[in-house]
C-alpha cells in the first residue's frame, strides 16, 4: 500500500457560474454537479471565487498505479 507521500491524484477544475437572481436553482446545481462528480471517484478539494458570480470548484481523485 502507497504511503499518503507516495499517492498521486489529478485535479479537475469546474468553473460555475451563479445568477444572482435564481440562488436557489444555482444551489441545486452545484450541488448536483458535487453529487455527479462523487460518483465518478473526484473528492472536494476547494473553491476559488473569482467574482460575484463565477466560482472554480477544484475536486481531485488519486491516480491509479
Amino acid at each position: 500500500m502507497e504511503s499518503m507521500a507516495d499517492q498521486q491524484f489529478e485535479y479537475r477544475v469546474e468553473p460555475v457560474f451563479l445568477s444572482p437572481t435564481e440562488l436557489r436553482n444555482e444551489q441545486y446545481k452545484i450541488q448536483d454537479l458535487l453529487n455527479e462528480l462523487a460518483e465518478e471517484g473526484w473528492v472536494y478539494e476547494d473553491t476559488a471565487v473569482v467574482d460575484p458570480s463565477s466560482l472554480l470548484i477544484f475536486f481531485r481523485q488519486p491516480i491509479e498505479s
